[in-house]
């Protein structure tokens, strides 16, 4: 659900390599704070360099197969305080968001909805037809925005207006988190942690490296990446492949859901999902 805030100057490679210990990772995760638990089942994280706020994406009861309206958006302030927890309401299962003008774009069920960063008023939903779940949400430096479809093996492009399907492939398996770059999209499998770099002009895809099932969130810093994985588990991958893992909360049963990302701070912004929190770590 990210837009790139920096420019890469690396060439990914086509590889797959095993998470190495945490123990050796270029970076490590300290934790500055966590909200409170008023957020119901939050997904993913937003942040808004202009207006330096956060958004959350509510789940609240899932519910895939009838939509029942119950999702909403909740704006946090950068230090984790509530600042409206339902600015947006109206939304079915919304997860994951990006800014684009005026505009956030959520990816709501099987809608793209467009929500006005003013008002919070819905303005449009963008119908992605055929779609089984819309997931996750990225802008590209062109100005579309692409949507995830894990459970229907798709990806949709919005761009001047138009919401079109862009990719339907069920080799993608599970495509949930994407992050589109100026000439290629990293799309992650939720199927199988796999990390997929698509080119735009062929659509051809290959592997650049491995995470582990449940892959969902994508966040750059610097040159490198990190993935969420919404089990429990945050990896970091450095441009050749080599992962680490970061965080491995599985055990005390604590998602890390599609996060969010302050460049400023170098702080993440994890969704824990079932506990109904958003906690916040700094990377150092």
């Amino acid at each position: 659900m990210k837009t790139s805030f920096f420019i890469t100057s690396a060439l990914l490679i086509g590889c797959l390599t095993t998470a190495k210990s945490q123990d050796n990772a270029p970076v490590s995760l300290t934790q500055l704070w966590k909200s409170d638990t008023l957020l119901r089942t939050p997904e993913s994280v937003q942040y808004d360099p202009q207006r330096q706020l956060l958004y959350v994406a509510n789940i609240n009861k899932v519910n895939v197969e009838n939509p029942d309206g119950d999702g909403f958006i909740t704006i946090l302030n950068t230090d984790g305080k509530i600042s409206n927890l339902k600015w947006a309401r109206g939304l079915n299962d919304p997860k994951g968001m990006g800014i684009l003008g005026n505009s956030l774009f959520v990816a709501d069920l099987k809608d793209l909805v467009e929500i006005d960063l003013k008002t919070g008023v819905i303005i449009k939903r963008h119908a992605a037809i055929n779609s089984v779940m819309l997931n996750d949400v990225s802008v590209s430096p062109r100005d579309e925005v692409f949507v995830s479809d894990s459970r229907g093996h798709k990806l949709y492009r919005y761009a001047d207006g138009k919401m079109e399907l862009y990719l339907d492939d069920p080799n993608l398996q599970g495509p949930n988190g994407v992050f589109a770059e100026k000439d290629y999209m990293i799309v992650a499998s939720a199927g199988t942690g796999n990390l997929w770099k698509l080119d735009y002009t062929t659509k051809k895809y290959t592997s650049w490296a491995m995470t582990n099932k449940t892959a969902d969130g994508i966040l750059r810093y610097g040159n490198d990446y990190l993935i969420s994985c919404w089990h429990g588990e945050v990896y970091y991958v450095k441009p050749d492949g080599k992962v680490w893992k970061l965080i491995d909360s599985k055990e005390p049963q604590t998602n890390t859901a599609d996060f969010g990302y302050i460049p400023n701070q170098k702080t993440v912004l994890i969704p824990n999902f079932y506990k109904n929190t958003v906690t916040a770590y700094q990377i150092k």
